[in-house]
């Protein structure tokens, strides 16, 4: 029977149906938020399929099925902020898909993320006429729902990594049909001028994905040789666009980055603060996946004149989710390059960050309260209090108040911060992490790779409306 339901699974597409309540257009531009609205030819809806992960059967994700051509408008408070024209290839308007992984397979049919590539580059986020900003790619992510990717980005400046996605909330309109609360915001792209600078012809950007086996290209390296769950995915040049002295190039600098790991000369290979940053941003956010959470490395030149970099965070859907005082799983995992670093005999990189941490630790907290306090009251707040409620109407979910939420992560933070300090003092008293014993991390989400190593993934959610085969629609849920 199992089986029986597993392939009727893997024939699903998503299908646009009628959700349990309407909502109207005057209600979303009562909101206050910004609209973005999405008219497909022909009323075109974009769709997935879902496939079951090779790596760990019994397990789901979505592959987007079309591109659908589309015109986008933006506005706010009545004033129109930019119009893409209508679809023509080349020209003018745009393309939607369906983007994500396990997000998109728990989402429902008609809330899915998404992802835009216009046909003429421009600043969707409308911050005026610098053409800095202009690009093609752009995200709808589904978290404007949650305020974990804001609280991400606000730590990412205030260390100050090389790039923090700039984002707007916003109510989604496709084919006149609301479609939920999401942030429209810039997606991973090499851009010298706003996004992630590295050099148009030399430079790369790279991915270490556990879901590569869904991409056309990927490589593998000497530190997860016998390990499945990890490969290496571009993200620039793009996969279609490499060629082998490019891809022998970059595996060859991965593979001597990790054998530097282990003879401690590591410092030739990374920019160590870069790296700092990025794992203190996940220790301060408390992130608990360390097995989904994107890392994506920069090279800025195929010279040694460059190292490796980590650019910038991404991927918040665990924040908070570790016992208060404990470092993210992304410090602690020993499969993890960080482990390696932390407890290599070049305490370079341990010092590093806890110099880093020390420095700016004042500024981080009283800055993150200070923002966390003063957010409830903003218009944006305010205005994403009433989304939320159209969000929650029409598609029958619980999502508290912006307020609520902000307790309960000043709660958070308040139980964590000062063991996370007193934990991070701890780090160099000897090469091996020590961690305060009230702040053992205590998650029980668990489960383990093909070759015993334990990981980690969100709780499963129901899964709502999809289509098989036939055509027919039905409700399916996976407990």
């Amino acid at each position: 029977m199992r089986n029986f339901f597993i392939s009727l699974l893997l024939c699903f597409t998503t299908l646009p149906i009628v959700a349990q309540k309407t909502i109207t257009l005057d209600q979303v531009k009562q909101a206050g938020l910004h609209i973005v609205e999405i008219t497909t030819v022909n009323n075109e809806e974009p769709e997935g399929t879902i496939v079951e992960s090779p790596l760990f059967p019994g397990s789901y994700n979505m592959l987007y099925k079309n591109k659908v051509p589309c015109k986008i408008v933006i506005s706010k408070d009545g004033q129109t902020l930019y119009d893409s024209d209508e679809y023509i290839k080349k020209t003018s308007g745009a393309t939607i898909r369906i983007n994500g992984n396990t997000t998109a397979y728990y989402s429902h049919p008609l809330n899915m993320p998404y992802k835009i590539k216009l046909e003429k580059a421009a600043d969707l986020l409308c911050r005026g006429n610098d053409s800095k900003y202009k690009d093609k790619e752009w995200r709808l992510l589904k978290d404007a729902v949650s305020l974990n990717t804001m609280i991400g980005f606000k730590v990412s400046q205030l260390l100050d990594l090389e790039w923090t996605p700039a984002y707007i909330p916003c109510n989604v309109i496709i084919n006149g049909d609301y479609r939920g609360c999401y942030l429209l915001m810039e997606t991973m792209k090499q851009n010298e001028s706003c996004r992630i600078n590295c050099d148009k012809h030399t430079g790369y950007i790279i991915e270490k994905d556990p879901y590569w086996w869904k991409e056309t290209r990927y490589f593998s390296s000497n530190w997860y040789k016998d390990d499945n769950v990890y490969r290496w995915t571009w993200k620039y040049p793009d996969s279609d666009e490499v060629n082998e002295e490019q891809e022998t190039y970059i595996k060859q600098y991965i593979v001597s980055m990790e054998e530097s790991l282990s003879n401690g000369n590591y410092e030739s290979y990374i920019d160590i603060m870069s790296f700092a940053k990025w794992i203190l941003v996940h220790d301060i956010i408390g992130t608990r996946d360390s097995w989904g959470s994107n890392m994506f490395m920069k090279k800025y030149d195929n010279t040694d004149n460059s190292q490796l970099q980590l650019p910038c965070v991404w991927d918040f859907d665990s924040s908070y989710d570790i016992t208060p005082g404990s470092f993210s799983l992304l410090h602690t995992q020993e499969n993890e390059y960080f482990y390696a670093l932390f407890n290599s005999s070049n305490r370079i990189f341990a010092t590093t960050y806890i110099t880093l941490w020390n420095d700016k630790k004042k500024e981080i907290v009283n800055k993150l309260y200070d923002f966390l306090n003063e957010y409830p009251n903003s218009d944006e707040a305010k205005a994403l209090d009433i989304s939320r409620a159209l969000y929650n109407e029409r598609f029958d979910y619980h999502y508290s108040t912006v307020n609520e939420d902000i307790q309960q992560i000043n709660n958070w933070l308040q139980n964590h911060i000062d063991l996370l300090d007193q934990n991070i003092q701890l780090i160099d008293k000897s090469t091996n992490i020590s961690i305060n014993k009230t702040g053992i991390n205590n998650t029980h989400n668990t489960y383990y790779n093909l070759n015993g190593m334990k990981q980690y993934k969100p709780k499963k959610k129901k899964l709502n409306i999809l289509k098989n085969a036939n055509g027919k629609t039905i409700k399916v849920f996976i407990k």
